[in-house]
């Protein structure tokens, strides 16, 4: 058991890692110019946030679980990482139905779904998953054990009230994580693949003389191609979560190899909210290009900036020449001035003042080459 608890640690630190990363360059790829006016950015954008807040609190979970100071707020860690997945679920959830929408009426899409009715939808879902767990504050305390090895310092950890249903919440929160969700972005990826393969066949019927009712344009079917993967790694991810947590509730089950069913299938699920990067590089080609082409530009900024810092390195001593003239009074040589077609009177530090190029003047009498004159 001591194996498994520290390999699933390492798999949610890992995974926690890799998934911050890649959902933070999603965000970058997403604000750029192919993707950044759209409406699926913004959900896109929410769904990262959510999966980095859920990966970043589940590991801080299992990592600081022998060490009071932090388990002392495990209620509050329970609470934020519910919230923020139930908020990733429904977000993907909606995602899938707008996607169907849009296969099935593409020219009236614009009316239905736009950036600011997105960034209305994602607050008053956020709004709702909070209401939906604010009866944690009320229902759940946290029990102090003391600790084997250190007998000042108590361990703590989160737990319902005796008289709170925990049967029925769990029944509620199942369904409304896993067993609504995942039929239902089952059948939303079933008919978008399907609507999507008949226009394609239609189009190829036509020889592509004239466009079907069902044609999209090529950024919303690149959109589909990396929204409807994404459903699909929600779906296989969730799916053995969903069976497993039926299962357990049915029977009643709690032994060890539930146990261990257990951590493979929770290890799966966390491995969801960290693939997001991964769905999206393989599924769309634009994605990919524009990853490709943000490395390029930070791999020449990167060189530009080298060789700027080099070349200023070597010509900073030439930049801080100055010539002087051989007077007691070091002053330096003005050999231009700014008129040069008039004579100055001298100074006494003064060596030599050119006069202008004045080979010939306005009678036509010639002087010869311009000499310079001494001044005393």
């Amino acid at each position: 058991m001591l194996v498994l608890e520290r390999f699933r640690t390492i798999a949610f630190i890992c995974l926690s890692i890799f998934g911050c990363a890649g959902n933070l360059l999603t965000l970058i790829i997403i604000h750029q110019r192919f993707f950044r006016k759209t409406a699926s950015a913004v959900f896109i954008f929410g769904l990262c946030i959510a999966d980095c807040i859920v990966l970043c609190l589940h590991t801080l979970q299992i990592v600081a679980k022998d060490h009071p100071h932090v388990t002392s707020y495990e209620c509050i860690i329970i609470f934020f990482i519910d919230v923020f997945r139930l908020l990733s679920v429904w977000i993907v959830c909606f995602i899938n139905i707008e996607r169907c929408s849009l296969v099935f009426n593409p020219c009236h899409m614009p009316r239905l779904t736009s950036r600011r009715k997105s960034q209305i939808f994602l607050l008053i879902l956020f709004i709702i998953s909070l209401l939906i767990f604010s009866h944690y504050g009320q229902h759940m305390y946290i029990v102090h054990v003391p600790h084997i090895n250190q007998t000042n310092s108590n361990l703590s950890y989160c737990a319902f009230k005796k008289d709170f249903p925990y049967f029925i919440w769990m029944c509620i929160k199942s369904s409304l994580n896993y067993w609504l969700t995942v039929p239902l972005c089952t059948i939303c990826n079933i008919i978008i693949i399907k609507q999507l393969h008949q226009a394609s066949r239609i189009e190829r019927s036509l020889n592509y003389s004239s466009k079907s009712k069902l044609d999209l344009s090529s950024k919303q079917r690149q959109l589909t191609a990396m929204l409807v993967a994404s459903s699909i790694g929600f779906v296989l991810t969730a799916t053995p979560t969903t069976i497993h947590s039926v299962y357990i509730l049915s029977k009643g089950d709690t032994s060890v190899t539930q146990y261990v069913i257990h951590i493979f299938t929770s290890i799966l699920l966390h491995f969801h909210h960290a693939s997001n990067f991964l769905v999206f590089l393989f599924s769309c080609g634009r994605f990919r290009l524009e990853v490709f082409q943000l490395f390029d530009r930070y791999l020449r900024f990167s060189i530009c900036s080298i060789s700027i810092n080099c070349r200023r390195h070597s010509t900073s001593n030439r930049e801080q020449m100055v010539f002087y003239s051989s007077k007691q009074q070091k002053t330096q040589v003005k050999l231009l001035s700014k008129n040069n077609n008039t004579r100055r009177r001298s100074t006494p530090n003064d060596l030599i003042q050119p006069t202008t190029n004045n080979y010939y003047r306005k009678n036509g009498r010639y002087y010869g080459p311009c000499v310079p004159t001494y001044y005393k």
